[in-house]
């Protein structure tokens, strides 16, 4: 089994993401928080396989925290948004 733990500061989103994983019986969310700083500490203790993170997050970058949770676990790093603002978008020319 895959555990996750998503770090979102929304809870819509949040609960969306859960609502779509909650379909596949080979994931599981083991945790969540919605700042950086709280998300560390829940991956640290978790040790989760994968960590879903949010860009943008109200204490840190989702950069970051990525940084961190490379530097100090095993887990991988997804990192999404839901920003549509073009300094977030890869426009291709």
């Amino acid at each position: 089994m895959l555990k996750i733990v998503i770090v979102e500061p929304s809870t819509f989103t949040l609960l969306g993401i859960k609502s779509a994983i909650s379909q596949s019986p080979d994931i599981e969310v083991t945790g969540d928080a919605s700042s950086g700083k709280i998300g560390f500490k829940l991956i640290e203790q978790m040790n989760p396989d994968v960590v879903l993170v949010d860009l943008l997050l109200p204490d840190m970058s989702g950069l970051e925290l990525t940084r961190s949770i490379k530097r100090k676990t095993n887990s991988k790093v997804v990192i999404f948004t839901n920003q549509t603002h073009e300094d977030f978008i890869n426009k291709a020319s």
